[in-house]
């Protein structure tokens, strides 16, 4: 028993655990080549650049295309402060 059990357990997984694994690892690696994809999609410049635009929009503009006038005051003022700022450490 103890001789054949062997040799039928030997052969088993040199058969079909083999070809499983590679199935496995074939999956984990075109789930990693998506996740990559999806990850560089994410952080391309353009994609960025315009979800930086969507959000800055969505804070100024109405939904019917219209300035929010108060926010773009709030946004103007601060803005002109920073740059006095700047200036004047620069100038002192």
């Amino acid at each position: 028993m103890g001789a054949s059990g062997a040799s039928q357990s030997k052969e088993q997984p040199g058969t079909g655990h083999t070809a499983r694994l590679e199935a496995q690892i074939e999956a984990a690696r075109n789930g990693l080549a998506e996740t990559i994809d999806q990850i560089a999609e994410r952080v391309a410049p353009a994609n960025v650049a315009a979800e930086a635009k969507s959000k800055v929009r969505a804070v100024v503009v109405n939904s019917d295309g219209s300035l929010k006038k108060d926010r773009v005051i709030k946004i103007a003022a601060v803005a002109g402060i920073v740059l006095a700022l700047g200036a004047w450490r620069r100038y002192r």
